[in-house]
């Protein structure tokens, strides 16, 4: 009897996938940990402040910083998205792209969900120790929400789009402790209606995507059903796009002739797409990815990106 073997590349590929390493660090979604590069937001904000042009010697240094930071929050996100999938394996089953992910295909089993957990989380709060004893506080009350929302705030009608949103304010707010600056409140104003923004848009595409079964995928999702959605996301909006434009006007670290003004047709037109994505895209469930792969949407970010540092640098 002969036996034949593939020769295509393929045997190796589905390996690949099968690996109990690779399986595991899938499980922490590294494709959303493009969320935690938020901590690098102050330092853009921070010239003429923490650093300037005629002086760089400092800006190494806060980079370094801030990339130790970056690493501790992948590390605590991959810990609470691990507990968050292991308490939800059951209704990701139902659901036709999340029934692939490790925990709930299980190609990770819940012993070593748990280990890779607590050690994401003892090391990324370690890690923020040593940056500042004041991180480590910071991290603790971060896995603290996150904990809550695992546990039951997901099932509360817009206490779970706050405890997400929250994630992203206390990445900025970590940012900024890393740094020793004390951002504008209007920073985190524009921050948190933005998150709000993004968290409730998820909402509205896993409604719309998910059709009649939505309350078996996600059991709030039924309080977000008709009109009330759409109404929210339209006050989320329109606060992002206010706060931001005040807060470039506003905000004493910003250049005094109101410049980062040039800036707000760009947020505009990402507002404008992010919107249309929500609801035209199958893909509206992870904003995370609209970023990457719409390319008018990542346009618009290098964009914002681009001529933020202009004006900051040459005002």
């Amino acid at each position: 009897m002969s036996v034949t073997t593939k020769t295509d590349g393929s045997s190796a590929a589905e390996s690949w996938r099968a690996s109990p390493a690779i399986a595991l660090l899938r499980a922490t979604r590294p494709k959303q940990w493009i969320k935690n590069g938020l901590v690098f937001l102050p330092f853009i904000f921070a010239v003429n402040v923490a650093w300037d042009l005629g002086s760089l010697a400092p800006v190494p240094g806060l980079l370094l910083r801030l990339a130790a930071l970056f690493l501790a929050f992948c590390a605590l996100s991959g810990a609470t998205y691990l507990l968050n999938d292991l308490r939800d394996r059951e209704a990701d089953q139902l659901h036709p792209v999340k029934r692939l992910r490790p925990i709930a295909s299980g190609q990770v089993g819940v012993a070593a969900a748990l280990a890779a957990m607590l050690l994401l989380a003892a090391t990324g709060l370690a890690a923020m120790a040593l940056l500042d004893p004041v991180l480590a506080s910071v991290g603790v009350i971060y896995l603290l929400i996150n904990i809550g929302y695992s546990l039951g705030a997901k099932e509360l009608v817009l206490i779970d789009v706050f405890a997400v949103a929250s994630g992203y304010v206390i990445r900025v707010a970590a940012g900024a402790l890393a740094i020793g600056v004390a951002p504008s409140p209007w920073l985190y104003a524009t921050t948190g209606a933005g998150a709000l923004f993004i968290v409730l848009g998820r909402r509205y595409a896993e409604v719309r995507l998910a059709g009649d079964f939505a309350e078996k995928q996600r059991l709030v999702l039924r309080h977000y059903a008709g009109p009330f959605i759409s109404q929210l996301l339209n006050i989320s909006a329109t606060t992002a796009w206010v706060s931001y434009t005040v807060y470039t006007v506003e905000a004493p670290n910003l250049p005094s002739n109101h410049a980062m003004l040039l800036t707000v047709p760009f947020v505009t037109f990402g507002l404008f797409r992010y919107l249309y994505l929500l609801n035209a895209s199958s893909e509206a469930e992870a904003p995370e990815q609209l970023i990457v792969r719409d390319i008018p949407l990542a346009l618009s970010l290098l964009a914002w990106i681009g001529v933020s540092a202009l004006v900051l640098l040459l005002n």
